[in-house]
């Protein structure tokens, strides 16, 4: 047994045994307008459940009780002052906090070592959109952790979809979900398809970007094998291409994956912004005028909010061995890239109107369901659980 499948045998047991014990606490009387939020991983106030949480806030002020569970509650004090509870996640008062919650929303999966009620109404947005990187059933693990998966994926009541491909293949096919599919899109686009200037200046001004300079977000997805990571991009090459091809000064700025957290590897932000610790995501996506990545979802993102997006895969056989994807990477319409040249020369040689061709009939393939009201309908559909809401 390597290492690492240990390491999931241990947490699974684990999960299943405080699981155990804690299901006395499911006698708890459910508190009919309490929401629980998590996001990735109670890391993060983020990512669609930030903005289901901001929504609810706008229709029922004063009416719901809404909690967030971080592993670092004291970072996020500033909710107190707008009357949002803050728990500490793997502790006692989370677990009764998450019993007793008419309503769980999370952007991934839920934490294995609760149990599950019937009566309650798990809200599952996922974190990616589109249909790219295999996940799931499709993934090769060992048999500890697709039972580890099922214990995380357990009770969903509805999930949220960006997309009818994603729909299909993600949640019937990947998940094996058969429940209830709302699609109308991720809640967090909505901030990409009704961009607000005000918010755009006030996060460009958070970051130090003077009004002539461009971003270049660079945020690479997810590995197993972290080595790949050293090949990163050669920064100087890039900006100068985009300088070249587009005008004006670029700037890079770093992201790193939420579970790998490479913010310390000075190779990767060696003449670039570390925006790994900036809030979130998807205000970074909203000041950007192109977005590099290799295979993250955020590809999607950039795509429905109109920006230029490239790829940039040094390792794409080794990846396709190890995960694959639901279609083909090169049919695509962001340019692909396996190597520094190509990187460069896909700048160089953009094709603005092709590229914007190529990304509609992308959207239109894989069924793009974003309506730009998903927070809005993701809280109404709360509204009604919970009783704050009437039918009309």
């Amino acid at each position: 047994m390597d290492k690492r499948t240990f390491h999931i045998l241990k947490r699974t047991l684990t999960s299943a045994v405080v699981r155990a014990l804690l299901q006395p606490m499911k006698l708890l009387q459910l508190k009919k307008n309490r929401v629980l939020f998590s996001s990735y991983l109670e890391k993060q106030y983020s990512c669609n459940p930030r903005y289901i949480s901001e929504a609810l806030e706008g229709l029922y002020p004063g009416k719901l009780e809404l909690v967030w569970a971080f592993r670092e509650p004291e970072k996020f004090a500033f909710l107190k002052e707008r009357g949002i509870k803050t728990v500490k996640a793997r502790s006692l008062k989370m677990a009764y906090y998450a019993l007793s919650s008419q309503v769980i929303c999370t952007n991934s999966y839920f934490k294995p070592s609760l149990p599950r009620r019937k009566r309650q109404f798990y809200l599952y947005t996922w974190h990616g959109g589109g249909a790219y990187k295999q996940v799931g059933r499709f993934v090769q693990m060992p048999l500890i952790e697709k039972i580890q998966t099922r214990m995380r994926e357990g009770g969903a009541s509805l999930y949220l979809s960006s997309s009818k491909a994603f729909t299909r293949l993600t949640l019937r096919e990947s998940f094996g979900y058969r429940g209830e599919v709302l699609e109308e899109g991720m809640p967090r686009n909505d901030l990409l398809l009704h961009p607000d200037p005000a918010l755009k200046m006030e996060v460009r001004k958070r970051l130090g970007l003077k009004d002539d300079t461009h971003l270049c977000l660079y945020a690479p997805t997810y590995r197993k094998d972290t080595k790949v990571h050293e090949q990163g991009l050669e920064y100087e090459k890039v900006l100068d291409a985009l300088s070249r091809r587009f005008g004006g000064k670029w700037v890079m700025g770093y992201r790193s994956h939420h579970v790998t957290m490479y913010k310390d590897n000075a190779r990767l932000n060696e003449g670039a912004l570390c925006l790994t610790d900036y809030p979130d995501m998807q205000e970074l996506l909203l000041i950007s005028d192109a977005l590099i990545t290799d295979y993250s979802s955020a590809i999607w993102d950039a795509a429905v909010g109109g920006k230029r997006a490239f790829l940039y895969a040094p390792d794409l056989s080794a990846y396709q061995s190890e995960r694959d994807f639901y279609t083909d990477i090169h049919t695509w319409p962001f340019p692909l890239a396996e190597s520094m040249d190509e990187m460069t020369n896909n700048i160089l040689n953009f094709d603005e109107d092709k590229y914007a061709k190529a990304v509609k009939k992308h959207l239109s393939d894989l069924g793009c369901c974003e309506s730009g009201r998903a927070a809005y309908l993701s809280a109404r559909r709360i509204g009604l659980v919970t009783g704050v809401e009437k039918e009309k």
